[in-house]
């Protein structure tokens, strides 16, 4: 009895593990979108910076361009390094899947030893039951052929 018990503790053990890296892997996709909204509003400030760039040459405002570019030109460098982010972010997205994927077929078969191994003990208990069944109805009809005897040869 022992013996499945622990195999349940481990399979339950197998589980967290699972749960955890399933958390991993959610993290990780929260981190590249993250990421991915960071690109977008840098966009959208890159757009508006080009807008204003523009709107101030036709006013004539010569600052406005040159302070539109300078903000353009920082847009460009932080969405490099955005770039670089996501990339890197992506790649542990990628590996902590990975894991997950691992550790639900770990698992899997870790389920399917347990099952296998409560199986085969059900089949166990079930064979010893049926032997001494089996050992109960000959006993008695050893008794019962004894006492027929004894009857019968104490009737002579």
């Amino acid at each position: 009895m022992t013996k499945p018990r622990g195999l349940r503790r481990i399979a339950k053990l197998y589980g967290m593990v699972e749960e955890v890296r399933a958390l991993q892997a959610r993290a990780s996709a929260a981190a590249v979108f993250e990421v991915e909204r960071a690109v977008e509003r840098l966009k959208e400030a890159e757009q508006e910076g080009i807008e204003m760039g523009r709107a101030g040459l036709e006013r004539g405002s010569r600052v406005e361009a040159v302070s539109a570019n300078a903000s353009a030109v920082n847009d460009r460098e932080r969405y490099k390094l955005l770039a670089r982010l996501k990339v890197e972010r992506q790649l542990a997205y990628e590996a902590a899947v990975e894991l997950h994927r691992e550790s639900r077929v770990e698992l899997r078969q870790i389920e399917g030893l347990v099952e296998r191994t409560r199986l085969k003990e059900d089949a166990e208990t079930e064979r010893r039951a049926q032997l001494a069944s089996d050992d109960r109805f000959l006993s008695r009809r050893e008794w019962m052929r004894a006492r027929q005897a004894s009857l019968s040869g104490g009737d002579m």
